[in-house]
């Protein structure tokens, strides 16, 4: 059993794209936890979530309005969870039907499974990240997990709230040992669009900081200076 997390703030235009990714799924043993974040309690946004609850049993929706951040809305959302691995989605990404049946062989030797991915919206094309095992790939230098692909142990999943909370996670881990695979398989579509975090003002100051954090030396001032693009650096997907 599966628990997939929605955390919505922004994007509810796109939650019945999202959604019916999560139907469609060939893996039928998941419980999917929406939780609605930084409204005004009983809003909208919340309303809108809760239709899907009434449809399907195995989807529970949560007002959490008095829960600021995307971070501390999934830390918040992981109490629901009854089971001990979780999957998540962003909003305005989908799934591809097999996603979480091809991710299923290697939950037994790894803590921490991705997918390959294929944009869509503003941008095409795929993310240049590893695939197969990770155990040789340099985390400081690519982000290598794209969040709406990760399957991760429940126990594992406790996130810090600095705008980049996936990035975050996945070095802590990285430095505990913790094994790591990427599906070779294009399993999600990663949407690209102006509110996206690929396109957030400011996040290579972030994982700047977020590198020495960990004991690395930054490479994002010789990044600017060449003026690479964003999507080549750490955290850009």
């Amino acid at each position: 059993m599966i628990t997939i997390l929605l955390p919505i703030y922004n994007g509810i235009e796109f939650i019945d794209e999202s959604v019916s990714s999560i139907h469609y799924q060939s893996f039928k043993n998941w419980e999917l936890i929406i939780g609605i974040n930084g409204h005004s309690e009983n809003s909208s946004i919340y309303q809108k979530a809760k239709e899907f609850e009434k449809k399907d049993s195995r989807i529970k929706v949560y007002d959490l309005y008095i829960i600021k951040g995307k971070s501390n809305a999934l830390n918040e959302m992981i109490k629901y969870c009854k089971y001990d691995w979780i999957s998540l989605i962003d909003v305005d990404d989908n799934w591809l039907p097999n996603k979480l049946e091809s991710q299923i062989p290697y939950m037994k030797t790894y803590d921490i499974i991705g997918t390959h991915c294929q944009y869509f919206g503003d941008r095409s094309g795929q993310p240049d990240i590893p695939l197969g095992d990770l155990k040789n790939h340099n985390f400081f230098t690519l982000n290598p997990i794209v969040n709406s692909t990760c399957l991760l142990r429940k126990e594992l999943a406790i996130w810090e709230e600095n705008g980049i909370e996936d990035y975050d996670l996945w070095l802590k881990l990285w430095k505990d040992g913790k094994k790591f695979y990427n599906v070779e398989s294009i399993q999600v579509m990663h949407r690209i669009h102006q509110e996206s975090a690929f396109n957030a003002q400011g996040n290579h100051l972030k994982v700047d900081n977020l590198l020495k954090k960990y004991g690395h030396t930054s490479i994002y001032q010789d990044s600017v200076k060449e003026n690479r693009c964003l999507h080549t650096m750490p955290y850009f997907h």
